[in-house]
């Protein structure tokens, strides 16, 4: 049987820079790595205004990325 075993989570915050000469929106990236597999979206959420108040650019957008293996049992 196969299952599922967390191997690592990643925290992307998405920051709107702009528009280009098209007027399209323009973003940049931070993302934060080793995040732990227990964190719930609040927390996430916490600590990703917190760190988007450090930024000069508004934040647009929080995203959570997981990688996971699948093992053989």
């Amino acid at each position: 049987m196969a299952a599922y075993e967390f191997e690592q989570a990643t925290v992307t915050l998405q920051f709107e820079a702009g528009t280009n000469a098209d007027g399209k929106a323009v973003y940049k990236t931070a993302s934060y790595r080793n995040i732990q597999a227990s964190a719930t979206p609040e927390q996430l959420a916490t600590v990703a205004t917190a760190l988007a108040s450090l930024s000069v650019y508004p934040l647009a957008v929080i995203s959570r990325t997981d990688k996971q293996r699948i093992v053989m049992a």
